[in-house]
């Protein structure tokens, strides 16, 4: 079935590629007009540009896709703004929260405190040369 299928679509490729595209002032059409040109209408590339392009194309996707999920995972980390009010706070979105639920926040070093509260004062020679 499969090969008959792939005969039938090289086929319907071979008449469609065949035909004669026109420029006809600044649209194109495959029925001839007034003061109409002839456009040379052939993908050129050869088979291993075709598929370096599918690959860049599925590469693009794949890294929009991450940079998504980082996003999401971004906004759900972040508290909404909210007005003062005296009602409960907002649910959470449960899209949101389980893509925190995933990858939890990274914890925060505590900062060390000065040891004494003394304040600093230089203390040295000056040398004057």
């Amino acid at each position: 079935m499969k090969p008959a299928r792939a005969l039938l679509l090289f086929l319907v490729s071979l008449g469609t590629h065949a035909q004669p595209v026109y420029r006809c002032g600044n649209t194109y059409s495959s029925i001839p007009c007034p003061d109409g040109k002839v456009v040379e209408a052939t993908d050129t590339r050869t088979a291993a540009q075709r598929d370096e392009a599918k690959r860049v194309a599925a590469d693009d996707q794949r890294l929009a896709a991450n940079m998504r999920h980082e996003r999401l995972i971004d906004q759900a980390i972040q508290k909404p703004a909210t007005a003062s009010s005296l009602s409960a706070t907002p649910a959470a979105d449960t899209h949101l929260a389980h893509a925190v639920a995933r990858h939890p926040p990274k914890k925060k070093r505590a900062l060390t405190k000065p040891a004494a509260s003394t304040p600093f004062t230089a203390a040295g020679e000056i040398s004057r040369k």
